[in-house]
């Protein structure tokens, strides 16, 4: 005996279409949240760069005779805040 699912499960076409553009939604939500989250990181990293920046002009004032170290700096990393 073969077993046939019942069709009253199965989601009519509006529904699937709903529940789609309820997931597109609340991925374009996220995708907002993130973009507004990155550009606050991005902000607050601008600030901190300026702040260096001004720090180091200052010491090269204060100090003209010192020279910037020869090696590179390392290389960005990937860690979350």
């Amino acid at each position: 005996m073969s077993y046939m699912p019942s069709l009253s499960h199965v989601p009519s076409a509006e529904t699937r279409e709903q529940r789609l553009i309820e997931a597109v939604v609340s991925l374009a939500k996220s995708f907002r949240d993130e973009r507004d989250r990155l550009a606050r990181r991005l902000s607050e990293l601008e600030q901190e760069i300026d702040a260096l920046a001004v720090r180091l002009d200052q010491h090269q004032r204060e100090f003209p005779e010192t020279r910037p170290p020869v090696a590179q700096p390392p290389g960005p990393t990937r860690t979350r805040l």
